[in-house]
């Protein structure tokens, strides 16, 4: 069974998917923990309702933050 990450687990990155067009992606460029991405993807989904975002964690992280 999958545990839920902790809020400091590191290695976390904010994607997206519009809800009107076939649209998606990732804001790669910034690792957060989890705390953080979650936090990130809850503020921009009040600024661009018209996608969802959620906090996705990326397995190319190597090494700890």
């Amino acid at each position: 069974m999958l545990e839920h990450p902790g809020p400091d687990e590191y290695g976390y990155i904010v994607a997206w998917h519009s809800k009107h067009q076939h649209r998606a992606g990732r804001f790669s460029e910034a690792v957060l923990t989890y705390g953080e991405a979650t936090t990130k993807a809850a503020k921009l989904a009040r600024q661009h309702p018209e996608n969802t975002y959620w906090a996705e964690h990326s397995p190319n992280i190597t090494g700890i933050h």
